[in-house]
């Protein structure tokens, strides 16, 4: 991906579910153009110039490259870090994390274990903002879209452009 592509993330068009590579490749574009949209509390950094740390929980879809690629670029001031997430590491040390659709309810647990965190949960399960996730990746008719629950970002003490939640689908808690 190159900073072209990262800039082509506003595009919707997520690619077919027979081209998995095309998905991730937007959805990781979406995840830096979320942190544009999202105020996180000066607590969150422990210096003006920390990297924004972005954790993947479990398997990682995105490829190497273009994990590099986002690696270049700032999140406001501050230099990207992208960390895989393994069981015990420090998730709460995070600024995002993306949680990838994965078997049981491994979302949920993330979840309760970041509440009380300035922590941006996304993920790409269905209902996961409804059970508390912030952001969630919907594909509907080969575009992506964006479900935002605003309760869940203002418990994290996050707060998020009204140009993004004028995009998105407003979801509550279940």
């Amino acid at each position: 991906m190159t900073a072209c592509g990262l800039a082509w993330a506003g595009s919707p068009r997520a690619g077919s579910r027979d081209d998995e590579s095309v998905e991730y490749q937007v959805k990781l574009a979406f995840i830096y153009n979320l942190t544009k949209f999202i105020e996180w509390p000066s607590s969150a950094y422990p210096s003006p110039n920390a990297p924004l740390l972005i954790g993947i929980a479990g398997n990682d879809p995105f490829s190497p490259h273009l994990e590099a690629e986002l690696r270049t670029h700032l999140a406001g001031s501050h230099p990207i870090e992208i960390r895989n997430l393994r069981r015990g590491d420090p998730v709460r040390a995070c600024h995002v994390v993306f949680i990838p659709e994965s078997p049981g309810d491994e979302a949920a647990g993330i979840v309760e274990g970041l509440k009380g965190s300035s922590t941006l949960t996304v993920g790409e399960s269905e209902g996961f903002a409804a059970r508390g996730g912030i952001i969630n990746f919907v594909v509907e008719e080969h575009r992506l879209r964006v479900e935002v629950n605003p309760l869940a970002a203002k418990r994290a003490g996050l707060k998020i452009s009204s140009r993004l939640l004028s995009i998105a689908t407003i979801v509550t808690d279940r």
